[in-house]
């Protein structure tokens, strides 16, 4: 198992952990002990992050943990397993996207996690540039004009920058195999203008031949194409591959044997209707030219 599928099985497990000693207390009336009663305790006005421990979606610090420990009246050994599990659980998790699980849906920063673990990452996406690739200016473009309504600027700058940190993966010595299938559309729409475009197309073209991304573009003239953007990965050992589906309002998981066997079928199929990687990457350089004499 990877360290970070290992990390979120251990959050899941405390998580449980403590919600069952919240459950299990009673205030000094006997009444049971609300998520609310707990956001309190720690100086929250909503039973958001309380919820997210629970969940097993976010590790609370030490003050918080004891702030909640001291709420329910835990016992010494009680108090002290809790706190153990949380020590061990974070020193296996400690990686960067901690930084950003209370901002986003808790299924995007899983994918994130399974994505910085992963051997190989196929990427299926019909009109608009997968974010691993993205230059902080087509991600931030993208995001401002379909968020404009509900993100605030802070929020846009955190999308940006985490966008911005997966793409780290690119850069290590034992990267991923990464191959993309992508709609013809997402090449030719122009987002942000043509200069973020032609920048956005250069950077895809560097990917290509200084960290080994491999491209298959499923041309306009294809009998059929990508409706929906989704990825497949794979970890190598005893992990099976997991695919993922994104969502508006996160992620959504096929882990099961049969589904994802069923889903790599339908990747050859995909392959059989793009270009090689070879007229891929070509295809690529025409748009790219086409666009630049606009």
């Amino acid at each position: 198992m990877a360290v970070s599928t290992a990390g979120m099985v251990a959050r899941r497990r405390f998580g449980e952990a403590l919600k069952k000693v919240r459950v299990d207390a009673r205030t000094a009336k006997g009444a049971p002990i609300k998520q609310l009663d707990a956001a309190r305790a720690i100086r929250r006005k909503t039973i958001d992050r309380v919820s997210r421990f629970e969940r097993g979606a976010a590790w609370p610090e030490l003050a918080e943990l004891q702030a909640l420990l001291k709420l329910y009246g835990a016992d010494i050994a009680t108090s002290v397993r809790l706190e153990t599990m949380l020590e061990a659980g974070t020193a296996i998790t400690e990686t960067w996207w901690q930084d950003f699980e209370d901002e986003f849906p808790e299924s995007l920063i899983e994918f994130v996690a399974y994505e910085d673990s992963a051997r190989e990452i196929t990427t299926c996406t019909p009109n608009i540039l997968p974010g691993l690739l993205q230059t902080r200016e087509y991600g931030r473009t993208l995001t401002h004009y379909l968020a404009k309504s509900t993100a605030k600027p802070q929020s846009l700058d955190r999308s940006v920058e985490l966008r911005a940190r997966r793409r780290d993966i690119l850069f290590k010595e034992s990267r991923p195999a990464v191959e993309v299938l992508i709609g013809e559309a997402a090449l030719r729409q122009k987002v942000g203008g043509p200069d973020v475009m032609l920048a956005q197309l250069d950077a895809l073209l560097e990917d290509a031949a200084e960290r080994g991304v491999s491209f298959r573009v499923i041309p306009f003239g294809a009998n059929a194409t990508l409706t929906y953007t989704w990825h497949m990965l794979s970890f190598g050992g005893s992990e099976s591959p997991v695919a993922a589906f994104d969502a508006m309002t996160g992620m959504t998981f096929r882990k099961g044997l049969k589904e994802v066997r069923g889903l790599k079928g339908f990747l050859d199929d995909l392959r059989d209707l793009a270009l090689s990687p070879t007229d891929s990457l070509g295809t690529i350089e025409s748009i790219r030219k086409e666009m630049s004499r606009d």
